[in-house]
């Protein structure tokens, strides 16, 4: 069994379950210590090289949801994601609405929970060019990312999976290490001003409100138009 050593993992006991264990900081980028895991005891190497220049993954099959319908094709689709673990690592909804009001493109909100879909019916209210995307399971997820021109959004899976389809993204970050992340040209965070302990997250640090709009709207216009400069 691989894992990391007890000097590279949080749950120290777990490492004395693994017969071949892996040295990693726990404070270094998650996807390099993943990789380092599955490629060390093969004995070959992931370099930063590839995972820069990877081709998209996690792909999908067709979904029977009219999913193509919410896509504009005379504006630019962004994707919202507007929901994670706990309250205190969301930005606001006030600030993903001035967003949506600022960049004036096709903004789809998903969501995954009732609190998610009643802040994503309320953004829609407040804006035409927001609209609420239908319950969408792991695949259809993987669908509506894959066709998004930019997905803005919290620490939390639906974001990163842009990564993995090599998807532009904004990712905000407050009470969470960017070191769970890879940036790359078009995959970007911004991260609030608090210190974050890697080992020891402060789930009551709700500094992501104040990320400015302004950095969020530049970077995505950046992002949406970098190909027509």
């Amino acid at each position: 069994m691989v894992g990391f050593n007890k000097s590279s993992i949080r749950e120290k006991p777990a490492s004395y379950f693994y017969t071949t264990q892996i040295d990693c900081p726990y404070h270094e980028n998650t996807i390099d210590r993943n990789a380092k895991l599955l490629a060390q005891p093969f004995g070959f190497i992931i370099t930063p090289h590839q995972l820069q220049h990877k081709k998209a993954f996690l792909f999908f099959q067709n979904t029977s949801k009219n999913l193509e319908g919410y896509f504009s094709t005379l504006q630019k689709n962004i994707i919202f994601v507007i929901g994670s673990t706990w309250e205190s690592r969301n930005y606001p909804k006030e600030k993903f609405l001035q967003i949506a009001q600022q960049l004036q493109q096709n903004c789809l909100v998903v969501w995954g929970n009732q609190t998610e879909q009643q802040k994503a019916h309320w953004l829609a209210e407040q804006s035409e060019f927001i609209r609420v995307l239908p319950k969408l399971d792991l695949n259809d997820l993987k669908m509506v990312i894959s066709h998004a021109d930019l997905v803005i959004g919290n620490d939390t899976g639906p974001t990163h999976i842009a990564w993995g389809l090599n998807i532009p993204a904004i990712i905000l970050f407050g009470c969470t290490p960017v070191s769970r992340v890879y940036q790359t040209a078009t995959n970007k965070v911004l991260k609030s001003f608090s210190n974050v302990n890697p080992y020891k997250l402060n789930k009551n640090d709700d500094s992501i409100g104040t990320i400015a709009v302004s950095e969020v709207v530049n970077l995505a216009r950046q992002l949406l138009f970098k190909s027509a400069e």
